[in-house]
């Protein structure tokens, strides 16, 4: 069965991908990539001919947060977790739009969407989310859970997942190297992760005091 994009209500959408909800299952969103942005070979219309014929083309995005997933729920096999502080993605799917994914859906308090971007944006973050924020990086350093490219959009805060005050990475996530040295080696990957964590609290510390002027 193919997935017909045009039924189905849009999200929300970043600079590559856009969020669909699934009208069978409240509990996931369907991810694609916008099709304007793919060439008829399925790479990226932006790159080369020599980059476009990678590997996989634009669904390497999947492919990175799937083997990510998978390395993590190796890692904590005995155990016996499935959910770590990035979402769960669930599966591929066909859709008029080609291939989708299918992940968990993260909802804050209100059971509506909430970024960090968006939080810090409002003036809203309270010493939960710090506090909360904080305890994410060092999951992420200790799990060995390797970034891609990680920005204050693709950080979603929930209370209902985990039962508690809680951010999860829905974006930017997987390793992006041609030689892979994040994957292969916790310390570095360790130091990038807190090299991304100073970055994006100075963009949330930016965005709390632009709120505080307006």
């Amino acid at each position: 069965m193919i997935v017909d994009v045009s039924r189905l209500s849009l999200l929300g959408e970043g600079t590559v991908k856009r969020v669909y909800a699934l009208p069978d299952d409240d509990g996931k969103v369907l991810k694609l990539i916008r099709p304007e942005l793919v060439a008829p070979d399925g790479g990226f219309a932006k790159h080369g001919r020599l980059k476009r014929a990678f590997a996989q083309g634009v669904y390497r995005q999947f492919r990175r947060e799937i083997i990510q997933y998978l390395q993590l729920s190796k890692a904590a096999y005995h155990q016996q977790t499935t959910f770590f502080p990035m979402e769960t993605p669930y599966g591929l799917v066909p859709t008029t739009q080609g291939l989708g994914l299918v992940t968990e859906k993260i909802l804050g308090p209100d059971g509506l969407p909430q970024t960090l971007e968006a939080l810090a944006a409002a003036g809203a973050l309270e010493a939960k989310h710090y506090t909360a924020l904080e305890q994410f990086f060092d999951a992420c350093a200790d799990l060995h859970l390797v970034f891609g490219e990680v920005n204050v959009a693709g950080l979603m805060y929930t209370e209902s997942r985990s039962g508690g005050p809680e951010f999860v990475l829905v974006d930017g996530i997987g390793e992006k190297l041609l030689i892979p040295v994040r994957s292969w080696f916790k310390s570095v990957n360790t130091s990038y992760v807190r090299k991304v964590q100073r970055r994006l609290m100075g963009q949330v510390q930016a965005l709390v005091q632009a709120a505080a002027q307006a």
